[in-house]
């Protein structure tokens, strides 16, 4: 039963660690619908006109992407029907690009590069490490289970839990992002003319599935360490049993 518990916990490991590495790799090719947040820009239908006006808005609206999207190191936009551009994979989403993506890049403050480098760095890079070092420790846990000691015990329940913290504070950094950056682009609709950029074009913002794998692998390894408690506390190598009962049943009088 032991075995079968520890072999589950591995699986469990594998499977977070396996999403934190999507949500790492978000945005990139192939994984573009992987990404923490869809800034998606439509031009109303009652903007369309004629005259000087009307042209204005057709060069506007051919100027301005269908939608962009935030993944941990890429920026893209899009065309519904045509290819994405994208950004190169950077740390700070420090990069060189034209259109509109460029206009981002300038318009992000030094201070704001340092800490997204930091956040890249610290917590998703950092998070995915410890997966997948307890992914190891797990397995060798497993090889040699029989053998486990307080030593053991102790290492592999610190870090477990260093896990579980780390792979919580991705969904909760992810969370935040979307949160900032749909008040910041409901305030500057606002403020400018006013609010009447709604009739040029409607922003909507929404929440890319990243968070969601996160939260999955977070859920993980809250399992994994529930069933490691109950490996410990309940499930015994039988080495450790016989000891146990020997122990208990003392010298065999004669």
């Amino acid at each position: 039963m032991l075995k079968l518990v520890q072999i589950v916990i591995l699986l469990l490991i594998i499977a977070s660690l396996i999403l934190q590495i999507l949500v790492i790799f978000g945005n990139y090719s192939g994984l573009r619908k992987l990404n923490i947040i869809r800034v998606e820009l439509t031009r109303p239908a009652s903007s369309s006109t004629g005259g000087l006006f009307g042209g204005f808005l057709d060069t506007v609206d051919k100027s301005v992407p269908d939608y962009l999207t935030v993944g941990l190191f890429v920026l893209c936009e899009g065309n519904n029907g045509t290819e994405d551009v994208c950004t190169p994979p950077t740390f700070g989403f420090r990069y060189s690009s034209t259109g509109i993506l460029n206009t981002i890049q300038e318009q992000i403050p030094e201070y704001v590069h340092s800490t997204l480098s930091g956040i890249q760095k610290g917590v998703f890079i950092v998070s995915a490490a410890i997966c997948f070092l307890l992914l190891c420790y797990s397995f060798y846990d497993l090889l040699t289970g029989s053998k486990r000691g307080c030593c053991r015990t102790f290492s592999l329940f610190t870090i477990a839990t260093l896990a579980l913290l780390f792979c919580i504070a991705t969904f909760v950094v992810q969370i935040v992002a979307f949160n900032l950056v749909k008040s910041g682009i409901t305030k500057a609709k606002d403020d400018l003319f006013g609010g009447l950029v709604d009739n040029l074009v409607t922003i909507t913002t929404k929440r890319g599935a990243s968070a969601w794998l996160s939260l999955a692998g977070f859920i993980s390894l809250f399992l994994v360490c529930i069933l490691s408690i109950l490996s410990v506390c309940c499930l015994k190598p039988k080495a450790a049993r016989r000891n146990e009962e020997n122990y208990e049943m003392g010298p065999v009088a004669h």
